[in-house]
């Protein structure tokens, strides 16, 4: 594996891989999410030896209705790995270097809808999901899945 880095990113640097790996065939456009350029979210990336980004992750200031408790949450949008970078431990470390900031940040819950094919990476790593499935157009089944922050 090559010498790989974590770094914050520009959420312009997460489309390519969000088009590639998430929405391949759709427009571009399909892959600019609302809330990229907020002042509040922030975008973590894995570059390898040739600065290119071969994961990221998108977290993004947003309260959701299921957790009227949460003071900050945030949600994750648009975790992508490159198909030659997969099952390396990398989407563990994006997690990991955006939970660490979002302790930073005080947030007390980062939720998202996660794919269902992906469930048991989350779960690996403390997440929850709700049990009903439902279907995002072009993108397939998802559950929510969140974890709390708080005690």
């Amino acid at each position: 594996m090559p010498q790989l880095k974590v770094k914050f990113i520009s959420g312009n640097e997460c489309v390519d891989l969000r088009h590639r790996i998430l929405r391949p065939g759709q427009p571009i456009e399909n892959c600019i999410y609302a809330g990229d350029h907020s002042v509040n979210s922030f975008h973590i990336g894995i570059v390898n030896s040739d600065n290119k980004i071969v994961c990221n992750g998108t977290f993004v200031q947003e309260a959701h209705k299921e957790f009227p408790q949460a003071a900050l949450a945030y949600r994750l949008r648009g975790m992508a790995t490159d198909t030659e970078f997969q099952k390396h431990g990398l989407g563990r470390m994006v997690i990991e270097a955006a939970e660490a900031e979002l302790k930073k940040r005080n947030c007390d819950l980062l939720w998202f809808n996660g794919r269902t094919s992906a469930e048991g990476f989350y779960k690996k790593l403390g997440y929850t999901s709700f049990e009903n499935v439902f279907d995002i157009p072009l993108a397939g089944p998802h559950k929510i899945m969140y974890k709390w922050f708080t005690d």
